[in-house]
């Protein structure tokens, strides 16, 4: 390398010597009588072009140096070569209006990308052609080398804000490469944008930026080109062509390079800077596992741009993420790269992950033990799969929960901010992942205002206490809920990143994503606004199965204590047999029914305590077959309580089901005739229990103003004698008139309501069920009583068909 740094620096010492012989020689010329130049002095000015010409011929291929024309001798020629972007700007007194000084903008850029290495930006400008003069490079902009140009006042204002930012950077230790401020035409300058642009040209040079500015009054420290038939060249600063002002001969510009040339040269540039920028997953991964401290925050890399390697953080100034992506556009790699980061970097006890899917996906599926794999990542604590809204809504509930908690340690160490509390007690950092949020704002009822109102308050306090959110969506607009708060809470969200298909995610005006390709992402951190943007290219975790195989299963052998994960598949059946509750009963009294799991945080099974409180009865509701299959989970749960008491089975529908809830009784007593029933409802509305009369398809049973009494007796009664009734009725008329109408409706005061819609329950459990929408495989459950109202799986026998 010395030896090329010495071949540099004697052919700069030779063009520049040459140059100032040549300034020495024109002037002799110039001073000739009208008889025209002297022979010799011509022959001295050829000499000098031809060592101009060598030593041009080395500065080519050198950073720092470009042609910009042909220097005009009285016999030939030589290119002109001027420093820049080594030791000067490069400031043209005309703007690209000329098509002239368009052709050389183009190819000045050309020549300083294709010298120097991967990894420079170029923020362009040009006002006057609305960007004409950057279109042949349009491969550059889809590679993420040159920024969209700014094409009217604002925009400029915008770059000029870029590259100050760029140059605050620097100055403090943080930069990101070097930048190039390409300005091919601007807007009339007021006197503060002119100061502002003066100012870069000052600071800019010992900190990564150099600019090219065609039409501009004035630069400082920049060669100085005056363009008119022929272009006159000023002298560097301080490195002056010779005595004059400036390069002693006029100097032609060169031939325009054809649109072909342009877009090729460009495409080679860009796939050049998109090969450096490649990386693979295990890139991602640090070398040791679970080494970083989360108390500053949270770090990870995830990709690389044309300037090197690129970290993403979760911190103060970017608590929360929003990404945006269509389908298909790479959303579930990039989430997965991000979480595989993290859990790579921080051990379990310093960081948990709560994740949630709202479509049919599996993005998140792979965080947990599945059947061919027992394995997971120890750091994951909930995970939804195909969500509901309610079980969303139950995990912000919990993270606002934890922070309520988490401010009352605070109080009680004296400290205010989540890295002090780290000091005195190691609790973890939590990132909450919601891919396909917008399902959690559907429509306008009580749960999306509720949603919208947990989040808000996650959004603003969340930084504080350690907690962090990370929303996933293909756009963020239309979302009828967050209409009137949706500044207050994504304007907590400085992390933007936008991948293919992204829409509002980054500001509108703001045209960063546009061409993006798979594997590609825009990140930005300041809210999305334009010139703020990194175009990166992240890897697809799942190309690189060994790694990712490796690195999961050495997590789950060093977890420790850490549990699996609480896992809610959205889409599966429950059976009563899989669920833990179940399997720890034992005799007990009061016994508690199980009818299904909770779409909740804990996802615990469902239960009725049958105990002598009037009213302590069950009715399932809903002609959904469901109903027979979750009333026999609820007998058999019954059945391992009360293994003594009388059991009677009114078998009138769904036998199957039937045959499911007599399997755990010891001597159950089976009616299949509706009279039967009638009578055995007589004889129970006097028993003393316990005893249970549990009813598959009591709306069979035609009861006469006696039986309708008779069963009343027995509603009203029989909690108190150790009576209880679990009915399943298919219509909801039907059971209201067996009861008594409004006047009963206290006497059953549990009930499991499947398939019937939330305006039908108005009239019988008031307004608070009107929001209630059937889907399958969910029930809701009123307790009148406990004044509750919970969304559950009801159970499904095993064998169910």
């Amino acid at each position: 390398m010395p030896g090329l740094r010495a071949t540099f620096d004697q052919a700069v010492t030779r063009h520049l010597s040459a140059v100032a012989r040549l300034a020495a020689t024109r002037a002799v010329l110039d001073t000739t009588s009208e008889t025209g130049p002297a022979p010799e002095a011509v022959a001295a000015e050829t000499v000098l072009g031809q060592r101009l010409r060598a030593a041009a011929d080395t500065l080519r291929r050198e950073p720092g140096w470009v042609r910009i024309g042909e220097g005009r001798l009285h016999e030939g020629g030589f290119p002109v070569m001027v420093p820049f972007p080594g030791h000067a700007h490069l400031r043209l007194s005309a703007d690209a209006g000329d098509p002239r000084v368009a052709g050389l903008v183009r190819s000045v850029l050309l020549q300083t990308l294709a010298t120097r290495p991967p990894g420079t930006r170029v923020l362009a400008v040009d006002t006057e052609t609305v960007g004409a003069a950057f279109a042949p490079l349009r491969p550059l902009m889809d590679a993420g080398v040159l920024a969209a140009p700014a094409t009217d006042q604002s925009g400029f204002t915008a770059a000029l804000a870029a590259a100050e930012g760029h140059v605050k950077a620097n100055l403090l230790g943080d930069g990101g490469g070097e930048l190039l401020l390409v300005i091919a035409s601007a807007p009339a300058l007021p006197g503060a944008l002119a100061d502002r642009l003066a100012a870069l040209a000052r600071s800019g040079s010992g900190s990564g930026l150099r600019i090219l500015a065609a039409g501009v009054p004035e630069l400082p420290d920049s060669v100085d080109v005056t363009v008119g038939d022929v272009m006159r060249v000023g002298n560097p600063p301080n490195a002056p062509f010779g005595m004059r002002d400036g390069l002693a001969v006029p100097v032609v510009f060169d031939p325009p390079q054809p649109t072909d040339y342009l877009t090729a040269e460009s495409q080679r540039l860009a796939d050049r800077a998109r090969a450096a920028a490649e990386l693979g997953f295990a890139d991602l991964i640090p070398p040791d596992l679970w080494r970083e401290d989360p108390a500053d925050g949270l770090a990870t890399v995830i990709g690389r741009d044309a300037q090197g390697v690129v970290s993403l953080r979760f911190d103060d100034e970017t608590p929360h993420w929003l990404i945006g992506g269509r389908t298909g556009g790479g959303k579930t790699v990039f989430l997965l790269d991000v979480l595989y980061g993290l859990a790579a970097r921080y051990a379990p006890q310093d960081l948990a992950l709560y994740l949630l899917d709202f479509k049919e996906g599996v993005s998140f599926t792979e965080f947990t033990p599945q059947p061919s794999d027992p394995t997971y990542i120890p750091h994951a604590k909930a995970v939804g799969v195909e969500s509901d809204r309610e079980y969303g809504v139950a995990i912000l509930r919990e993270l606002d929960a934890e922070m309520t908690r988490r401010s009352v340690v605070m109080k009680r160490h004296g400290v205010a901010r989540y890295g002090q509390l780290r000091v005195h007690e190691r609790l973890p950092r939590i990132v909450c992942f919601i891919d396909e949020f917008q399902v959690l704002f559907a429509g306008n009822d009580r749960l999306a205002r509720e949603a919208v109102a947990v989040l808000e308050n996650l959004a603003r306090k969340g930084r504080s206490y350690g907690v962090h959110l990370v929303l996933a969506s293909q756009t963020t607009s239309g979302i009828e809920a967050l209409y009137t708060k949706r500044d207050s809470i994504f304007g907590q969200f400085g992390m933007r990143v936008a991948l293919p298909g992204a829409t509002s995610v980054l500001d509108g005006r703001n045209t960063a994503a546009q061409n993006l390709r798979t594997g590609e992402a825009v990140i930005n951190v300041d809210g999305g606004v334009a010139g703020r943007d990194r175009r990166i290219r992240f890897p697809n975790a799942h190309a690189d199965t060994m790694t990712l195989f490796r690195l999961r299963h050495d997590m789950w052998e060093r977890r420790g204590e850490a549990p699996a994960p609480t896992v809610f598949y959205g889409y599966a059946e429950v059976t009563l047999e899989e669920q833990p509750e179940y399997g720890a009963l034992v005799a007990s009294d009061p016994p508690e029914v199980l009818l299904g799991r909770r779409v909740d945080a804990s996802l615990r099974a469902a239960s009725v305590r049958l105990d002598r409180t009037p009213g302590r009865h069950v009715a399932v509701l809903g002609s959904d077959r469901a109903g027979a299959q979750t009333l026999a989970a609820a007998a058999r749960s019954l059945a391992r309580q009360q293994p003594t008491a009388r059991y009677v089975i009114a078998g009138l529908a769904e036998p199957g089901a039937v045959e499911s809830a007599l399997a755990g009784m010891a001597a159950p007593e089976r009616l299949t005739d509706p009279d039967a029933v009638a009578r055995v409802i007589s004889e129970l509305a006097d028993h003393d229990g316990p005893a249970y009369l549990i009813g598959f398809g009591l709306d069979l049973v035609t009861l006469d103003r006696t039986g309708q009494a008779d069963l009343r007796r027995l509603l009203r009664r029989g909690p108190g004698n150790g009576v209880h009734l679990l009915g399943w009725w298919r219509s909801l008329r039907r059971f209201m008139e067996d009861i008594g109408g409004t006047s009963g409706r206290e006497d059953v005061a549990c009930n499991l309501v499947l398939n019937i819609p939330g305006d039908e329950l108005m009239n019988h459990f008031g307004q608070s069920a009107a929001d209630w929408r059937p889907r399958p495989g969910r029930a809701l459950l009123l307790d009148r009583q406990a004044g509750t109202q919970d969304l559950l799986v009801p159970f499904t026998a095993p064998d169910r068909t």
